[in-house]
């Protein structure tokens, strides 16, 4: 008796093994670290005040829905350590919800109101405050909410905002974009970058700390493409007073960050790296810069 027991709660191990085995091949296999980007709806000079406003909303929140929306969600907060395993999309999904924190703060007091002395609206304070300030690994059910169905929350705080302006609704949303506005949200992905660059720039990072601290910045930086995107579609200022050259070279570098995906990050060339294998951290990190000076730029045209 005692050997069948023993047998059974073996073969019952052995099950539960070659399930998790399954379940977290699966995610290796189908997760990906990114996403298409947000392409904004060319929009024309008789374009609404609302039209706008749903521009912006999409732009903060595309990366993020993306990563809430992919075939097994959001993964820094899975209970099954496909964290510690899964690392590239993990890591790249905490840097999405890394930038839309502030981009949402950022966007909801530049955007979202006349002055800076007028309330932001309740529905984007509660975006920014409550929701996607929950932490990344908190998990829960039922009546304990998790960072999903937070997240998911404040993604739709922020729709209903935008498809409440210029309505006759009693809570209907503000859309005011001055140049200060512009100036401030170019400094938010300016920030953005020079944080991503402060990250790729320790030269102690080995070939195990590259890779997530690759796609981490790519997460990063997918919000911050994404904003940029919304803010040239709804603001023609930014090209006009920015000069296109320079948007248009930021966006390359941007996009070019994006895009990138190799099968194995090496990090040749740091102290701790092999000098023989090419440097994908370097290259990134030349990149960015190539878009903080170009931001640089567009602010400092903005000024004159």
């Amino acid at each position: 008796m005692n050997f069948i027991n023993k047998k059974i709660i073996g073969y019952t191990v052995g099950a539960f093994a070659a399930l998790y085995i399954v379940y977290v091949s699966a995610v290796g296999l189908i997760s990906s670290p990114g996403g298409d980007p947000y392409i904004p709806p060319v929009l024309d000079e008789n374009a609404s005040n609302k039209d706008r406003a749903v521009v912006m909303s999409e732009a903060l929140s595309h990366s993020l829905q993306t990563q809430l929306d992919s075939f097994f969600g959001f993964l820094p907060n899975d209970l099954m350590l496909v964290p510690t395993i899964i690392d590239n999309t993990t890591s790249y999904q905490k840097g999405v919800i890394y930038a839309t924190r502030p981009g949402s703060d950022m966007i909801a007091k530049t955007v979202a109101r006349f002055g800076k002395t007028d309330t932001i609206d309740s529905r984007l304070a509660d975006a920014t405050s409550r929701f996607f300030t929950y932490s990344e690994n908190v998990w829960g059910f039922w009546f304990i909410y998790d960072a999903e169905n937070k997240y998911r929350e404040g993604i739709a705080k922020w729709k209903d905002w935008a498809a409440s302006v210029d309505s006759d609704k009693k809570n209907a949303g503000i859309y005011n974009v001055k140049s200060d506005d512009v100036y401030n949200i170019l400094k938010y992905c300016q920030a953005m970058i020079d944080y991503s660059l402060g990250i790729l720039n320790n030269e102690k990072m080995g070939h195990f700390d590259s890779d997530d601290n690759i796609f981490y910045v790519k997460g990063v930086v997918s919000v911050v493409s994404d904003i940029l995107r919304g803010l040239i579609a709804v603001d023609s200022s930014v090209i006009e007073r920015g000069g296109r050259e320079n948007v248009d070279e930021a966006m390359k570098r941007l996009n070019y960050i994006q895009d990138f995906n190799p099968l194995y990050v090496v990090a040749g060339g740091n102290e701790v790296g092999d000098a023989m294998l090419p440097n994908h951290v370097a290259a990134m990190a030349r990149h960015l810069d190539v878009a903080n000076n170009r931001i640089a730029d567009m602010m400092q045209s903005m000024e004159k």
